[in-house]
């Protein structure tokens, strides 16, 4: 029997195991990482003083991507001092700041941002309303908030993962929904412009992607029960442990695109 906890916003504490084993977790990979470096570049001004701003920036894998390719200033906001701890402050780039901060109450000053990016944070957010409401007023005029998730009605992304751990398919059929986030940033000011499904090579193989999941460091596999993830472990390695020709394992995320309405003669 299939059993999991209920998932709402605050559910997960990223204040021990998954801030501890997070980077190891959920590194990009090369090709993730290029991938999605690609997506976002072309509606960034490389080279400008264009500001972006990570909301809920973890331990930075998005924020130092974009640092380090764009060469324009990053502000990771991230409400886990946990997490804000783990990031590899030894080397990130100058151009990169982080400071802690909710989506409800971002700590940035109107108009301080060109675009805004949520990777797999969305569902963590207590108050989707005021968090638009935060957005509209840091993005700038017809800047961009671009959201990387998983949804509770796109549900087809994750084989490998739901093949191994059924349980973690019920937990993401709680996660919000495409429909109610574009209700949300429409009636808070944004257009919505863009839905695009992005596959990502999570990892090189399966033998890669489950020295991944043993951390846990992903909702889904946080909140099913002990049992089941140890069953699928054990699973999912002794498949990995006969993989003679090496396959990548890939997910499929979703991209949601907003763009600000707000004009400049807006107070």
């Amino acid at each position: 029997m299939v059993t999991a906890k209920q998932f709402f916003p605050g559910a997960i504490d990223y204040s021990g195991r998954m801030s501890a084993g997070y980077n190891s977790g959920r590194a990009l990979s090369p090709e993730a990482a290029a991938a999605w470096a690609g997506i976002v570049a072309t509606v960034v001004r490389s080279g400008t003083n264009w500001r972006i701003l990570d909301l809920g920036a973890g331990t930075g894998r998005f924020a130092e991507l974009f640092a380090r390719v764009f060469k324009v200033q990053v502000i990771g906001v991230e409400p886990s001092t946990a997490m804000l701890a783990a990031t590899n402050g030894s080397a990130q780039p100058k151009r990169l700041a982080y400071v802690a901060g909710s989506a409800e109450a971002i700590p940035l000053r109107d108009r301080s941002c060109d675009l805004a990016w949520l990777s797999q944070v969305w569902h963590h957010i207590r108050d989707h309303q005021a968090c638009a409401r935060e957005l509209r007023r840091i993005v700038s005029p017809g800047g961009r908030v671009l959201i990387r998730g998983s949804f509770g009605d796109k549900l087809d992304g994750f084989p490998t993962l739901f093949h191994y751990w059924p349980g973690t398919k019920e937990i993401c059929r709680q996660l919000p929904t495409i429909q109610h986030t574009v209700a949300v940033f429409e009636a808070n000011g944004f257009v919505f412009t863009e839905h695009r499904r992005v596959d990502q090579a999570t990892a090189a193989s399966l033998r890669e992607f489950a020295e991944r999941t043993k951390f846990r460091a992903d909702t889904s596999l946080a909140l099913i029960s002990d049992s089941e993830f140890l069953e699928g472990q054990a699973a999912i390695e002794a498949a990995a442990a006969h993989e003679h020709v090496l396959a990548p394992v890939v997910e499929t995320i979703e991209l949601l695109v907003f763009k600000n309405l707000r004009s400049e003669n807006v107070a």
